[in-house]
C-alpha cells in the first residue's frame, strides 16, 4: 500500500504530528529593544519590502499590537499576549512555497540583517490548513 501522498508524517520528541498540505500560516512576533514610533515603522516597512511577494505567498499582513480590546471573563486564565510590538503573518499555498521563502535571499539576506539588529524577542507560529 502506498503512502497517503497527502500526507507526512514528522517524528517529533515527545510526539507525533501530521501535517496535510494545506495552506501554511506563517506568523512572526517581534518584541522590539527600540519601541519608539520610528523604530516600528522601519520594522513594518522592512517586512513589507522583503516578506511580500514570495511564490505561493497567499496573504501578508504587517501589524502592531492591539492595546485594550475588551476580553470576555467567562475563563479566568484567559490573558491576551502583549509581550511583542510587531508581527508578521504570511499564508502560502502550501509546505513547498513555504519553505522556499524560508531560504529566499529577501528573507535571508535582506529582511534578518537589515531588522534583527533591534530584536529583543522572536517568536514564530507556523500551522497549517485542515
Amino acid at each position: 500500500m502506498k503512502p497517503d501522498p497527502v500526507a507526512t508524517t514528522i517524528e517529533g520528541d515527545h510526539a507525533s504530528s501530521t501535517l496535510h498540505n494545506g495552506n501554511i500560516h506563517h506568523s512572526i512576533y517581534i518584541t522590539l529593544k527600540d519601541k519608539s514610533p520610528s523604530a516600528i515603522k522601519k520594522q513594518l516597512e522592512l517586512g513589507r519590502k522583503y516578506l511580500t511577494k514570495h511564490p505561493g505567498e497567499i496573504s501578508f499582513f504587517a501589524t502592531v499590537l492591539a492595546r485594550n480590546l475588551t476580553r470576555h471573563k467567562q475563563v479566568d486564565y484567559l490573558f491576551n499576549e502583549e509581550d511583542y510590538d510587531v508581527a508578521f503573518i504570511m499564508i502560502f499555498a502550501d509546505r513547498h512555497a513555504h519553505d522556499a521563502y524560508q531560504v529566499s535571499d529577501d528573507h535571508v539576506n535582506h529582511f534578518i540583517p537589515k531588522s534583527n539588529l533591534n530584536w529583543q524577542k522572536i517568536r514564530v507560529f507556523d500551522s497549517v490548513e485542515e
